[in-house]
């Protein structure tokens, strides 16, 4: 059984080497979720993965409640052929108790623009809605992410550095998250090595 998982959509472009104790699963736009989750399943059976990296593009640009274009996010990730949105977070019961812990590195994930509350632009209450479903714990940052490639693999190894805007933890008890530094382990450390 991995320890780690790297959920990667393609269509970020960048890649993940394959390191010790880290599985990784590919997705694209023609990729079902329910594949992904059988997936996911396999890789955790007998047990429970640690922590999940989810590395793709957020759903992010616009404040529809003030009328405004801006890096604003919130609106699902960009994962697999049906994505990670409001209407079907629900999906994702099917890894319930796969998962101690899923690192979401993408764009503006947990945004949430004054006004949005509620609506299909609350991404508070998406990746609660994540945990929720999922029975882990989820970190997302509401900031626009950026981050660069190295050339440990011909299309570049991804490094995301240092977290932009605030880094939220949401519990699967459905209680308020809370702002945090860090996420339990960071995808730079199980990429070095130094993750346990």
């Amino acid at each position: 059984m991995a320890r780690y998982l790297a959920l990667r959509d393609l269509r970020l472009q960048g890649g993940v080497p394959t390191r010790p104790k880290l599985k990784i699963i590919n997705t694209n736009e023609s990729t079902p979720l329910n594949q992904v989750f059988t997936q996911i399943k396999a890789v955790s059976a007998p047990g429970k993965i640690h922590s999940m990296f989810i590395l793709c593009h957020g759903f992010a640009e616009s404040n529809e409640a003030a009328q405004l274009s801006i890096d604003a996010g919130g609106m699902g990730l960009q994962i697999g052929r049906e994505n990670l949105l409001h209407q079907n977070v629900d999906k994702w019961k099917a890894i319930r108790n796969k998962v101690d812990n899923i690192v979401v590195y993408a764009c503006a994930a947990a945004d949430t623009q004054p006004g949005n509350e509620f609506t299909e632009a609350d991404g508070r209450y998406l990746m609660g809605a994540l945990a929720i479903h999922t029975n882990s714990a989820v970190y997302a940052a509401d900031k626009i992410q950026w981050y660069s490639t190295y050339n440990e693999l011909k299309n570049g190894c991804y490094d995301f550095g240092a977290w932009e805007g605030q880094l939220w933890a949401f519990p699967p008890d459905g209680s308020p998250p809370t702002k945090v530094f860090g996420a339990p382990v960071d995808f730079s450390d199980v990429i070095s090595g130094i993750a346990p």
